[in-house]
C-alpha cells in the first residue's frame, strides 16, 4: 500500500474515533488507529527518519556530506 494513502486511513481512523456513537465503535476505532500508527512509527524507524515531527529526508543530506 502506498504511503500517502496509508496516512489517508490512519487520519480517517483518527476522525472515526472522534465521531463513534458507541464506547465499542470507539474502541475499535482506537485499535485501528493505534496499529495504523505504530506501522507508520516501524516504516519511519526503517527509513532512516524520526518519529516526531515532520520528516526530513536526512539520507539524501547524509549521501551528499559522506
Amino acid at each position: 500500500m502506498p504511503m500517502n494513502r496509508f496516512l489517508f486511513d490512519h487520519q480517517l481512523a483518527a476522525m472515526k474515533v472522534d465521531r463513534s456513537g458507541s464506547a465499542e465503535e470507539r474502541k475499535e476505532a482506537i485499535d485501528l488507529m493505534g496499529g495504523r500508527a505504530k506501522r507508520i512509527a516501524e516504516w519511519r524507524r526503517a527509513n532512516g527518519l524520526s518519529n516526531l515531527g515532520w520528516p526530513r529526508d536526512q539520507r539524501h543530506r547524509a549521501h551528499k556530506e559522506g
